[in-house]
This record gives C-alpha cells, sequence and structure tokens, in this order.
C-alpha cells in the first residue's frame, strides 16, 4: 500500500505579522529605605517606577549623633533648670524676713516662757528664764539662807544662770554670721537663721522633756529640804538623802534655749518686750498710763487708736497676760494627770510651729520695689 506522502506544515506567517516580544529584565533587588526619595532626572517623566536615591545624610552614623547630640541637651536643660531650682531655694533662704506682725512671735515666747518657767520652778525650785529671780536665791545660798532649802541648791540658780548667758552669746554669734567681718555687725532676720535659731530652741526644750519623760530628772513637786522631789515613775523614798545631780543637765537645757527669744526680740528692735521679765514692762505700762486720754482725744479712728497711737500699751498688756497665761496653764498642768512633761510637750509644739511660720513668712521688701521699680 502506497504511503501518503507526509503533509507538508502551513508556512508560518511573516516575522512583521508576528507579535512583538519584550524580554523581561532580571528584577532588581529592593532598595534599602531611606527617608528622602529623590526621584532621578534620567528617568523619563512616564515611567511608572522611579528610581529612589539614597542621600548621604541618612546614614546610620548620622542618626546615632543625632540622638547623642539631642541626649546632651536634654541633660544641659536638666542641669540649668536644677542649678536655677537651686538659686531660688538658696535666695528664698537667705532672704530678710519683714519685721511687720513678727512681734506676734514675742507674744508666743511670753506664754511658753511663763509655762517653763511655771513648771521649773514647781519641780526644782528654781527659774530657767527669769535670771533676776535666780541671782536673789544663788546669794541666798551662798550665805546659806533659807534654813528650809537643801544646802546645795542654789547651784541650781548658778546653773541657770550660766546657761542663760551661754545662750545669749551663742544666739548673738548665730544672728551676726551674714556680717560677721564687718568692722560693726549688725543682728540679721535672715530666714535661715531664725529657722535654725528656733528649730535648735525647739531640740533643748524637747530633750529637756525627754529626760522628764524618762525618769532621769525630778519631775514632781519640790520639797522642802530636798535637792530632789523625785520623778513621775517612782516616788523617791527619802527625798532629803537623794541628791539627783542631773536635774541640773534638764535645767541648763531649758534655760539655754530661754536666752534665743530674748535676744529675737533685740534682733526686732522691740527691747522693751525681753520676753522673760516684766518688772521694766510694768514700769512702761503704767508710766505711759498718761498718755491715754489724749490719745483717746485726738484718735482719727477706733483702728487708729489701737494700731498706732497706743500699739506699744497694747502690746505690753498683751504681753503681760501671755506670760501671765502662760504661768496659768502650766500650774494647772503640772498638778493635772499629763504632769510637768505635758507642759514641756505643749512648749515645744508651739516652738515647732513658729519654725514653720518663719518658713512661710514674707520676706522684707527690697527698696527698688518700694520705690516702685
Amino acid at each position: 500500500m502506497a504511503q501518503s506522502p507526509p503533509s507538508a506544515s502551513p508556512p508560518s506567517p511573516p516575522s512583521s505579522l508576528q507579535s512583538p516580544t519584550t524580554p523581561r529584565s532580571p528584577r532588581s533587588p529592593p532598595s534599602p529605605p531611606s527617608l528622602h526619595h529623590v526621584r532621578s532626572p534620567s528617568v523619563a517623566s512616564n515611567s511608572s517606577t522611579p528610581t529612589l536615591i539614597i542621600s548621604p545624610f541618612d546614614s546610620p552614623l548620622r542618626s546615632q549623633s543625632s540622638s547623642i547630640i539631642d541626649e546632651k541637651r536634654h541633660h544641659q536643660d536638666q542641669m540649668t533648670s536644677s542649678i536655677r531650682s537651686s538659686s531660688r531655694f538658696m535666695e528664698y533662704f537667705n532672704e530678710e524676713v519683714a519685721g511687720a506682725h513678727s512681734s506676734l512671735y514675742l507674744l508666743v515666747s511670753f506664754f511658753t516662757s511663763g509655762l517653763i518657767d511655771s513648771v521649773a520652778f514647781n519641780a526644782w525650785s528654781c527659774f530657767v528664764g527669769m535670771q533676776t529671780g535666780n541671782t536673789i536665791f544663788a546669794a541666798l545660798g551662798f550665805s546659806g539662807q533659807p534654813l528650809t532649802v537643801h544646802p546645795n541648791a542654789y547651784l541650781k540658780s548658778i546653773t541657770s544662770i550660766f546657761a542663760f548667758c551661754a545662750g545669749t552669746l551663742f544666739f548673738s554669734a548665730m544672728h551676726r554670721i551674714p556680717c560677721w567681718f564687718d568692722p560693726n555687725p549688725t543682728p540679721s532676720r535672715r530666714r535661715f537663721i531664725l529657722i535654725v535659731s528656733f528649730t535648735i530652741q525647739t531640740t533643748f526644750i524637747v530633750a529637756a522633756a525627754l529626760l522628764i519623760q524618762l525618769g532621769f530628772v525630778s519631775s514632781r513637786p519640790s520639797v522642802s529640804g530636798a535637792f530632789s522631789s523625785g520623778n513621775h515613775l517612782s516616788d523617791l523614798p527619802n527625798p532629803e538623802e537623794e541628791d539627783n545631780y542631773k536635774d541640773l543637765i534638764a535645767i541648763a537645757l531649758l534655760a539655754f534655749q530661754s536666752a534665743g527669744p530674748v535676744f529675737f526680740s533685740r534682733v526686732l528692735g522691740i527691747i522693751e518686750l525681753p520676753t522673760i521679765v516684766l518688772s521694766t514692762l510694768y514700769c512702761d505700762f503704767v508710766a505711759d498710763l498718761y498718755h491715754l486720754p489724749t490719745s483717746l482725744r485726738n484718735k482719727k479712728s477706733w483702728y487708729s487708736f489701737f494700731f498706732n497711737d497706743e500699739r506699744r500699751q497694747f502690746r505690753r498688756l498683751g504681753s503681760i497676760l501671755m506670760l501671765f497665761l502662760g504661768g496659768l496653764v502650766g500650774g494647772f498642768m503640772f498638778r493635772s494627770l499629763v504632769g510637768m512633761v505635758g507642759a514641756l510637750w505643749m512648749a515645744s509644739g508651739l516652738k515647732g510651729m513658729m519654725v514653720v511660720g518663719w518658713v512661710l513668712w514674707k520676706a522684707e521688701k527690697k527698696p527698688q520695689e518700694e520705690g516702685g521699680v
């Protein structure tokens, strides 16, 4: 059987009719991310994929150095802020406090003086503030009088006098620290000095109260002929045979701190209010009563009468009443359950409140502020 010839394959269309095929270029690796994407000028505007050029400023080294600079600036800002805060802090505590109405501190000091002296005399037969009475007690002791007291009782008065003088030297030197090298140093009313002064007074009262609280010193009513009267924890079996010389420690502490308010009255320039004695105060108050009718006739208003014309008189009267009130409160507290130690804790609390008061007290106006500059 004859085989059919192989069919010829249809001719391929001409090359011009073939669909053009564009060879695909291999995919380029993705470019690293950059913050600044810049279109290459060599690429045509109708190109769908712009070419990205990495800026040399976007390197990791540049970013790291920028963060270091930012951290340094932040640290410098913090240091500057801290220095400014410290400067304001020092300026606040170095400024002079205003003298207006500061006599209120003297009135409170009169009360605490009466409170402490009343319980001290009731337990130890001596004063820790009024050194005039102690001087008489010491003189009587050297002469062997009175016969009803212990032969060495005058040591309490001597201790109180010397401790008071030491406290005066201390507080006087402390108030003169800012102008210590001046030819004529004058006492200062700087805030930090007053805070330290009244803090020391508070600390000494607290120390004396702790000695009494722990039973180291006498705290019961004084016994005739005995040096010590016994503490609140236990009675002495034979008071006339027991000489507890630790009482002198508490006396010295309280006498030392009592010099602080006295010198503070000198700092304020109110010498007429010494906070511990009333003899000159009684004299000045009674002697100036002759001016009272004239002040009443010439008064412009009652406010002017009380706070301008007769301000000194009412301040004297208030000081007398506050010392008396302090002694009265001390007497009632001594015979109550709280006893002598309760009165001392009350006095220390009042002193502590005065410390807080000096922290918040307004400053003295500077000359430019007063002149409106």
